[in-house]
């Protein structure tokens, strides 16, 4: 595609749309969530979206993968699309805001990261929750990797945008960073057949974590402050690479079973520990508690509870779910670009 055409395509944008990045200096920081999205829910996703790129433009402008599954979605939404093609480059990765749709308090925008270079970029790939977005309004904000095409080596990504007071955000300029991303993640769900359960410690030694970042379950906010720690007794079981069960025991009743995972600031290595039987019933923790045990909070921790008070616990097997990554990519990216309202 010619210089001449690129040019043609877009020329029905006003000058107005197209800002110089602005370098706000609050960040609103998105929700994070992990899952992986399936095609189904990444089909469902782009229904929503109502983007402001001509069906020639996009498919013409190496985006013939996205408009094949938005025509396939709904011919009519792809039918309303205009360019808009905002975008950066840093440490050979370009970042481009593909389109943005405001209605009301919310907006839908479409994101795109591409690898000009090399192979850092997958279908794995994420923002790490390294991504902020800035804007003149008070907000919660998420992302969602819904698309990677093989050819082009591009991730696409869906950020949602909810203005807390639901008044119109139509007009508004946000502006859209990113400082790491994450790829090559390694998915595993497996019988953790090599974990000691026949003679876990009923009364083991525990120590008070230096800090305390969150956790989650029912019985969290009962374990939360008078929480302790059990003391890691080295590596009992390392089911895959970056993954260590550290420490078993049972305290005040409750099964504890502590987990490393390595590097997890630059990783983001993370799971779960469960239990299940022949009939496929599974039994998962009360509560986890994420700690640290030194002052500068680089040893980390998740601890998972568990009561087995009614349960006979040699019927069960022991099973991890655990999600792990090694590259990480940094760089600098920021588009700054206003939420404007589709013409009908």
């Amino acid at each position: 595609m010619t210089r001449r055409n690129i040019s043609d395509a877009i020329s029905n944008i006003s000058n107005r749309h197209i800002e110089e990045a602005a370098d706000f200096q609050i960040g609103k920081k998105g929700v994070r969530k992990h899952f992986i999205m399936r095609r189904a829910v990444a089909a469902a996703a782009t229904i929503m979206l109502v983007f402001t790129m001509s069906v020639p433009a996009l498919a013409a402008a190496d985006y013939e993968p996205a408009y094949n599954l938005l025509y396939k979605v709904s011919p009519t939404i792809a039918q309303k699309l205009k360019p808009v093609r905002m975008s950066c480059e840093d440490n050979g990765i370009k970042f481009e805001v593909i389109s943005a749709y405001v209605e009301g308090s919310e907006a839908k925008i479409f994101i795109s990261a591409q690898d000009i270079d090399g192979d850092k970029i997958d279908e794995t790939t994420d923002l790490f929750d390294s991504y902020s977005i800035n804007t003149p309004f008070d907000c919660s904000s998420s992302c969602e990797n819904i698309s990677y095409d093989t050819k082009t080596k591009t991730a696409t990504f869906l950020i949602s945008i909810s203005q807390w007071n639901e008044q119109d955000i139509i007009g508004e300029k946000i502006t859209f960073r990113v400082r790491e991303m994450l790829s090559n993640k390694q998915e595993y769900d497996m019988v953790l057949s090599d974990l000691d359960m026949n003679n876990i410690s009923t009364a083991p030694e525990t120590v008070t974590p230096t800090h305390i970042f969150g956790g989650s379950g029912t019985n969290y906010s009962e374990v939360e402050n008078n929480f302790r720690a059990l003391k890691a007794t080295g590596i009992l079981y390392s089911p895959v690479e970056g993954v260590d069960i550290t420490a078993m025991g049972y305290v005040d009743g409750d099964l504890h079973i502590q987990v490393r995972y390595e590097n997890v600031l630059k990783t983001d290595n993370h799971g779960y520990i469960y239990f299940q039987n022949n009939e496929g019933e599974k039994i998962t923790c009360n509560a986890n508690v994420e700690f640290s045990t030194d002052s500068e909070y680089q040893e980390r921790y998740v601890e998972y509870i568990y009561d087995l008070s009614d349960i006979e616990l040699a019927e069960y097997d022991a099973y991890g779910y655990f999600v792990t990554s090694d590259t990480l990519i940094t760089g600098n990216w920021s588009v700054t670009f206003p939420l404007e309202m589709v013409s009908p």
